[in-house]
C-alpha cells in the first residue's frame, strides 16, 4: 500500500510541472521488476570506488521514456546506475521520467542528464496515443516536445553534461541538432541480441578506456548497431570502441549491413559547445548490466560527462596513432 501511495504522489507531482505549461500527459509505463537473481548479480558487478575524485556532489537525471520500442532492460539500467552512484560516491542519479525536469531552471539542478535506452520522440506519448487524441492537444504536446527537446540541447552547449545508453540513438530523427548532439543516428542492427560480437578497444590509451579495458578486445552477446553516413563522423567523433566485425557472428539477415567502411562505432565522446558527451550503444541486454566491466564502462563515462574525469574529445579523424 505504501508503494502506492508513493506512485501516486509521484505521477501527481509529474502530472502538476507538466499542466503548469499547459500540457495535461505524463510518461508512464508498466515496466516488469528486476528478479532478484538479477539484481543480486547487478549488485556484485557494481565498481568500488570512482576513477576521479568528485570536485563536488553531482547529481545525474537518469530519463528512460519512450515514443518507440521500450527495453525490457531499462528496468536493470536503472537499478545499475543507481547503485553505481551510491557505492563510487561519484554522482546520485536522480531517476525520474518528469518532463518538468527538464525546464532550463530545473536542469541547471543537474551536472549531467542520462538518456537511458530512449526512443523516438521521448518527450511525447507514443505516435497511436498522440494520434488519437484531439488535434488541439496533439499540438499543445508538439509544441512542449521542442521546447524542451531546445532546452535539452542549451543546456549540453552551456556546459551539461550527456550520457546516452544503446537507443538513445534510436531518437528525435526529425530534430537535427540532437542528432550532432547525440553523435549519430540508428541505422539497423545487424547484430541481434543473441549475436556473439567481439568489440575491439579502439583508443586503448584514452582517460575513459585505459582504466576500465584491460583487454583490447571482448566478445560477448548483445545487439550492435550501425549508424547513419550522417551526422556520425570520425571528423566529429572521439570513437573509443568499436566491432570486430571479421571476428563476430555473421548477421543473420542477408543485406543486413549498410556501411561499407566496416566503420561500426560502439562508444564515442565529443565536445558539444561548452558540454560533454558520452555515448555507447552497450545496453540492449539485461545481462550487459550485471558485466563488471560494463558497469565500469559506464562509471567512466559519467564522471566525464559530469566534469570530473578529464577526457581528450580530439576528433579521432585528427589524431596519430602510433
Amino acid at each position: 500500500m505504501k508503494d502506492l501511495v508513493v506512485s501516486a504522489v509521484a505521477f501527481a507531482s509529474v502530472f502538476l510541472a507538466a499542466s503548469q505549461v499547459g500540457v495535461d500527459w505524463a510518461p508512464a509505463f508498466n515496466d516488469a521488476p528486476v528478479k532478484p537473481e538479477d539484481a543480486k548479480r547487478i549488485e556484485g558487478a557494481v565498481p568500488a570506488k570512482a576513477f576521479a575524485r568528485p570536485s563536488k556532489s553531482r547529481r545525474m537525471l537518469v530519463y528512460s521514456a519512450t515514443s518507440g520500442f521500450r527495453h525490457k532492460s531499462i528496468p536493470h539500467g536503472k537499478m545499475a546506475l543507481e547503485l553505481i552512484g551510491k557505492r563510487t560516491g561519484a554522482f546520485e542519479a536522480v531517476v525520474s521520467d518528469d518532463l518538468g525536469n527538464f525546464e532550463p531552471e530545473n536542469l541547471k539542478k543537474f551536472d549531467a542528464v542520462c538518456l537511458l535506452n530512449v526512443t523516438g520522440d521521448f518527450f511525447l506519448p507514443h505516435p497511436k496515443e498522440l494520434g488519437a487524441m484531439e488535434p488541439e492537444r496533439q499540438q499543445k504536446l508538439k509544441d512542449n516536445d521542442l521546447r524542451l527537446k531546445k532546452a535539452l540541447i542549451e543546456y549540453v552547449e552551456r556546459g551539461g553534461g550527456l550520457v546516452g545508453i544503446h537507443s538513445a540513438t534510436d531518437a528525435c530523427y526529425q530534430y537535427e541538432q540532437y542528432g550532432n548532439m547525440i553523435g549519430g543516428y540508428f541505422d539497423g542492427h545487424p547484430w541481434t541480441q543473441d549475436s556473439r560480437v567481439t568489440i575491439r578497444v579502439d583508443d586503448p590509451e584514452h582517460e575513459l578506456t585505459k582504466p576500465v579495458f584491460k583487454e583490447r578486445s571482448y566478445s560477448f552477446l548483445e545487439e550492435i548497431y550501425q549508424f547513419r553516413e550522417k551526422p556520425y563522423s570520425r571528423e566529429r567523433l572521439r570513437v573509443l570502441l568499436n566491432l570486430d566485425a571479421e571476428n563476430s557472428d555473421k548477421p543473420k539477415k542477408e543485406g543486413a549491413i549498410k556501411r561499407t567502411d566496416n566503420d561500426f562505432a560502439v562508444c564515442w565522446v565529443q565536445k558539444f559547445g561548452n558540454g560533454r558527451v558520452f555515448y555507447t550503444s552497450l545496453g540492449h541486454r539485461e545481462d550487459i548490466y550485471m558485466n563488471p566491466v560494463m558497469l565500469s564502462h559506464y562509471l567512466a563515462g559519467i564522471q566525464f560527462a559530469v566534469g570530473d574525469l578529464k577526457a581528450d574529445t580530439t576528433p579521432s579523424a585528427q589524431v596519430k596513432r602510433p
